[in-house]
């Protein structure tokens, strides 16, 4: 991992990603660019467009003074670019958040985006941050670490994969390993069937012989769990095996609005909850 690009609004969330960011740069010995966007709507008046610009010129003088403290302050804390093992930088643009993170991880070397998400009550702050962070991980073209507020302290210790039993996953948990690689993280590989489909023990036995073909020597466990309801399977096993982030895989376009769709956010609320790694499934060939 080489580049990590972290998207904040100097929110309370965003902060907690941001200590996510850093502990995952100084672990990966990687670059951190702190991102601020700034997007002003459409005008269609001379005297309109005035105003936008004297605004967007505020916006940006204000969104400047703040990133460059924030990143003395990670300076100063943590040793960037100095003897912390990690550089950092920050980004300002005026764009849309989808718009430069879907650029920056498909030429600019990005390997992994943390942002902070939120639940789903009203507030503005959730709203925007818990749209943008859909938005994105819709969007990018590698991994996206989203952070709730209520996160504890960074820790990646144990991170739990929930599999499909699919060919995205041996892609996937390659990318969870190298994650975990620099924390000599423990994974559990998860996998969540039905009651009647529980004695199809063959299909698992020969998952779990492949995966420890395929990562030699990585620290892996393997648990198939028997449930009706795999988000609950899932929170549940999370919470007992003590997980610091779940991980999955985004297997098409829409994923994220089924995820977090009203219902199922009732019963697990992953954005609410946990710290959720959101994987591509397959190598992006347009890349």
């Amino acid at each position: 991992m080489e580049k990590i690009l972290c998207p904040t609004d100097f929110s309370r969330t965003s902060a907690k990603a941001v200590d996510y960011a850093v502990y995952i740069a100084q672990h990966a010995g990687a670059h951190l660019s702190i991102v601020h966007v700034i997007h002003l709507p459409i005008v269609d008046t001379s005297e309109t467009a005035l105003v936008a610009s004297e605004l967007l010129g505020e916006q940006m003088r204000s969104a400047a003074e703040k990133l460059k403290g924030l990143c003395q302050h990670i300076e100063a804390k943590y040793g960037a670019n100095r003897d912390g093992g990690f550089t950092c930088d920050y980004i300002l643009k005026e764009a849309l958040l989808t718009d430069l993170t879907t650029e920056l991880t498909a030429h600019q070397g990005y390997d992994l985006i943390v942002m902070g998400t939120t639940g789903l009550d009203n507030t503005m702050e959730e709203l925007l941050i818990g749209s943008n962070t859909e938005a994105v991980i819709e969007e990018a073209k590698c991994p996206v670490l989203s952070i709730p507020a209520t996160a504890p302290e960074p820790k990646l210790d144990k991170i739990i994969y929930a599999s499909a039993y699919s060919q995205e996953d041996r892609y996937a948990l390659k990318q969870v390993i190298q994650l975990g690689s620099y924390f000599g993280s423990h994974i559990d590989v998860v996998h969540v069937v039905k009651p009647k489909e529980a004695s199809s023990s063959q299909v698992a036995e020969h998952f779990w012989n492949e995966l420890q073909q395929l990562f030699p020597g990585v620290p892996l466990s393997f648990h198939e769990i028997p449930s009706k309801h795999r988000d609950e399977a899932l929170h549940a096993y999370f919470k007992k095996a003590e997980g610091e982030v779940l991980a999955v895989v985004r297997r098409k376009k829409g994923f994220l609005k089924e995820l977090f769709s009203q219902s199922l956010a009732e019963r697990l609320t992953y954005q609410a909850r946990l710290p959720l790694l959101v994987l591509q499934g397959e190598k992006d060939q347009t890349t």
